[in-house]
């Protein structure tokens, strides 16, 4: 359920027919845009942006021209929306350590082996061989996804965030082993 802020009371009439966009981004921020035609001929677009509680983290309203279609409003809107969102969220460094990312190991002689001692170098080249090992499996799964006819858009996500993150981990760890 949405919270609205004072800026949609303002923009709100109900004698003026609207078309609307709905829009939630991966990360559940929710965008909402509506567009209308004055009595005077004025497209006017409202832009708003949601939080995953609901809450307005932004609310617009703007004039575009007098006949602009209120497809091109939309659009327009949308894309006003994500040039919001991507200036409110926190920069994120692409080459950042992947916590959640980690090779799961099952053969008990190979734990045995990973937990004798070792040194820092011998680490880093097993962490380094692992980041490979994974990227090179999730390249292999998305070359079939990208081969395949038809792919479920879940499917293709989980197999993209593998792959970007299968990439972040293996530069990270490469730089920490160059060193």
């Amino acid at each position: 359920m949405r919270r609205r802020g004072a800026k949609f009371w303002l923009w709100t009439n109900t004698r003026l027919p609207l078309h609307s966009h709905d829009e939630v981004l991966g990360n559940g921020v929710q965008i909402e845009v509506q567009a209308r035609v004055s009595h005077e001929g004025v497209t006017q677009v409202f832009v708003g942006i949601y939080g995953t509680d609901g809450w307005a983290i932004c609310e617009e309203f703007h004039d575009r021209r007098i006949g602009e279609h209120y497809c091109m409003a939309l659009k327009w809107g949308a894309q006003r929306a994500r040039e919001i969102v991507a200036d409110t969220q926190e920069f994120v460094a692409p080459h950042r350590v992947q916590l959640t990312l980690s090779t799961v190991i099952t053969d008990e002689s190979v734990l045995a082996l990973r937990r004798m001692e070792m040194t820092e170098r011998e680490r880093l080249k097993i962490r380094s061989d692992d980041a490979w090992t994974e990227y090179q499996a999730a390249k292999a799964a998305m070359l079939v996804l990208m081969r395949s006819t038809k792919v479920d858009p879940t499917v293709w996500a989980d197999h993209k965030e593998r792959l970007r993150q299968a990439i972040d981990r293996r530069a990270s760890v490469q730089r920490a082993y160059l060193r």
